[in-house]
């Protein structure tokens, strides 16, 4: 595990009160804390959207394959086992 590096943020009233607000609701231990898990969230959003991309760019066929696939995900069955 490395070691945490301090740094300066500046905020705007506002969001440091939605950041406030968001710690106590949430039970955070500190603002530090609030800020990772943003920024955490941010990030799986940016690998999300990287494989969105891809997808999009895969081949014709690769696209037709997933949607019948997808398409049977919400077949209403607990388990998968037969």
């Amino acid at each position: 595990m490395q070691l945490a590096q301090k740094i300066s943020v500046s905020l705007d009233p506002g969001t440091l009160g939605f950041m406030e607000a968001y710690r106590i609701r949430h039970k955070s231990k500190s603002r530090s804390s609030v800020i990772t898990e943003a920024l955490r969230a941010l990030e799986q959003r940016e690998q999300e959207r990287t494989l969105e991309w891809a997808y999009l760019q895969s081949a014709p066929s690769d696209r037709i394959v997933a949607e019948a696939f997808s398409s049977s995900d919400a077949d209403g069955l607990a388990d998968n086992t037969w």
